[in-house]
């Protein structure tokens, strides 16, 4: 059969302890690439907006280009560094993450749309977007 040993108190919160330590340092490192992900999301999403809603002719075009050519890095970058580790991915608190990003980010496309070269208009949801994932990435970072 096996052969239990007692254990006092003090080396059962040690272990315990330890076990902490432990899961904690996993769950952080499991949860960098997503905040990284989010400020990063926010910054290129809302200067892209800001640059669409500013501009016209080719340096619309530019803007627009390098947008989607940083969108596409971010993309890349977050599957490259999340491989293994998705199970946040799939749970509510990224869902209301993404969802709100993508609220914002469909005002700020409005103006540029609806309202294009409007400083203030730009400029309200272009900081919105900012403000948005700031609020997710560092609640996300609190966790």
């Amino acid at each position: 059969m096996s052969n239990h040993e007692t254990v006092s108190p003090s080396e059962a919160r040690r272990l315990l302890d330890h076990a902490d330590r432990l899961s904690r340092r996993a769950h952080d490192q499991t949860r960098w690439p997503y905040v990284t992900f989010i400020l990063a999301l926010g910054m290129v999403t809302a200067f892209g907006a800001l640059g669409m809603g500013l501009t016209t002719g080719d340096a619309f075009g530019l803007v627009y280009v390098t947008t989607l050519a940083a969108f596409f890095a971010l993309i890349v970058f977050f599957a490259v560094s999340i491989r293994g580790r998705s199970a946040f991915a799939r749970s509510r608190r990224w869902t209301a993450y993404i969802a709100s990003w993508v609220v914002t980010y469909a005002a700020a496309i409005a103006v540029v749309g609806w309202v294009h070269g409007s400083v203030l208009w730009s400029g309200v949801t272009s900081g919105a977007i900012l403000a948005v994932t700031m609020a997710c990435a560092a609640f996300e970072a609190r966790r």
